[in-house]
């Protein structure tokens, strides 16, 4: 089915999106296999793989990849049912102050990825051409002309973003297969391990807080899917059956080759040019959805600013944030954000489905309170008891980013316990 081309001019960024706007399961997925394929996946799998070896590396894919896939099917699920995105429905879950607070987290997370991919893509680049062609390129161009294209698309709304994924997806999956058979051809086919560096369970989180975020801003997208099925297979199919596979893909190269650095792997495997093209179009199909949703964000804060005009502002922030060397303090931003932002996707979702059972009335928006405190306690009791788990290694379960979501979704249904049983009763015949 064709992607939405009624969009409105704000592309609904504050209010529900309508029926007659729909996009196929197939449409959704291919724009989040388009958001986690890319530089970014490449630096944290060969990390991985490198540190952990062929089996435990094959293990903090899927166990990370499943829940996000798990994550994902259920936020995409209540942004398919609400019509409504991610930072409306925060809004009714957290009042709207505290949702002035989440949608700033949210929104500075977004951001602070899209300058951390910009500046990892600049120093990759360098590297590269000067490599392959010995020019001395300078990383702030690169960076600039990128983000250019980046936040070009972006301000097109959901149908640019739509098109540029059905349009880049298969190139990039091409040179992805291509870069793991040449290293395997060159390279070691054991695929053995450099020794760990960090432990299983961080590197769980870290794959989790790869794609995080995105998880949270689902609803953002699958509230123009055709219906809740599609929206929730799409989800479910692109983060827990193609991530891990495309993870899986990504580290290839560096347990082949013993080697971790990115651009070195391409020059060993001779594929330098052509890993150029696989980084440009990775960082530009990611960045679209930081770009985007940070946007949707704001537009809440700033409701008679267009959703363009800012989009182009924070696209102006963000590549200044990629001038600063943050690829030096990626891993530790992903293991952050994996404990952080999970517990307000369950918080949102539960009180969407379960508290309100989807009777979420725009209009009655005004009359919520400013702040609700259960929300906004379960948030930080959630995110402390992740941080816990992952500084200590003991918890619920002792993976950092399920101890936040589950100790986040367990204090607050019992913090809304009353209010749980009243919407079940009504909703008894």
């Amino acid at each position: 089915m064709n992607a939405p081309d009624s969009l409105n001019a704000d592309d609904f960024a504050r209010d529900a999106a309508h029926q007659g706007n729909k996009a196929s399961g197939f449409r959704l997925a291919l724009i989040i296999v388009g958001g986690i394929i890319g530089f970014s996946t490449y630096v944290i799998s060969a990390g991985i793989g490198g540190s952990l070896g062929f089996a435990k590396a094959a293990a903090a894919f899927s166990v990370g990849s499943l829940i996000l896939g798990v994550m994902g099917a259920w936020t995409s699920c209540v942004g398919a049912k609400s019509r409504l995105s991610t930072y409306l429905l925060t809004e009714f879950a957290f009042g709207r102050r505290g949702a002035r607070l989440v949608n700033f987290a949210i929104a500075l997370s977004l951001v602070g990825w899209y300058g951390v991919i910009c500046n990892t893509l600049g120093n990759a680049s360098q590297q590269m051409i000067l490599e392959a062609a010995g020019l001395e390129l300078s990383p702030y161009l690169t960076v600039s002309i990128a983000s250019g294209l980046m936040i070009t698309i972006t301000a097109l709304g959901f149908t640019g973003i739509d098109r540029l994924a059905l349009y880049m997806v298969p190139v990039m999956l091409l040179f992805m297969l291509a870069a793991a058979a040449l290293a395997l051809q060159q390279g070691d086919a054991g695929l053995s391990d450099s020794g760990e560096s960090f432990s299983l369970h961080t590197a769980i989180s870290a794959v989790v807080g790869t794609y995080i975020a995105g998880v949270i801003i689902q609803p953002d997208y699958s509230r123009f899917a055709v219906n809740t099925r599609q929206a929730a297979w799409s989800v479910f199919i692109a983060l827990g059956i193609a991530f891990p596979i495309i993870q899986f893909l990504a580290a290839i190269p560096g347990m082949a080759l013993g080697e971790q650095n990115v651009v070195k792997m391409m020059a060993l495997i001779g594929f330098l040019l052509p890993g150029f093209c696989l980084m440009f179009l990775g960082a530009w199909a990611s960045n679209v959805l930081c770009l985007y949703s940070a946007g949707l964000s704001v537009a809440t804060l700033l409701k008679r600013i267009h959703l363009r005009h800012i989009v182009l502002a924070l696209g102006v922030v963000g590549t200044s944030l990629a001038f600063i060397p943050a690829q030096a303090y990626i891993m530790n931003f992903l293991v952050v954000l994996g404990v952080i932002i999970p517990p307000i996707g369950v918080i949102y979702a539960l009180d969407a489905m379960v508290v309100r059972n989807f009777t979420l009335p725009l209009e009655s928006l005004g009359d919520e309170s400013p702040v609700r405190w259960t929300s906004v306690i379960s948030w930080a009791i959630g995110a402390l008891a992740g941080l816990a788990t992952e500084t200590t290694g003991f918890g619920i379960v002792g993976i950092a980013s399920l101890d936040s979501v589950l100790s986040a979704g367990l204090l607050f249904c019992s913090l809304e316990f009353r209010a749980i049983r009243a919407a079940l009763d009504d909703a008894r015949p």
